[in-house]
């Protein structure tokens, strides 16, 4: 799956990202999982799910997102709203 970045503007891509931190966030605490139990569910580094909860990422791919959505039991798309 390709990135998720193409065609979007500046205003829209900080929407997304701002959404993604507090849905991840907020989805991992009601499940009583850390960061790093997540990670590892969703086999990624800790580092990453840390960036995204913090709104520190640039670019990112539909199939990480898709990971942490399973992970949590939620919709993908339900993460960026």
């Amino acid at each position: 799956m390709g990135r998720i970045i193409k065609g979007i503007n500046d205003k829209e891509l900080n929407r997304l990202v701002k959404n993604l931190a507090k849905n991840v966030q907020r989805e991992r605490a009601k499940q009583g999982l850390t960061m790093q139990s997540l990670a590892t569910l969703a086999k990624m580094a800790t580092s990453t799910v840390f960036e995204i909860e913090n709104g520190k990422v640039e670019d990112f791919r539909m199939s990480t997102i898709t990971a942490l959505a399973q992970k949590l039991g939620v919709d993908p798309l339900e993460l960026l709203k």
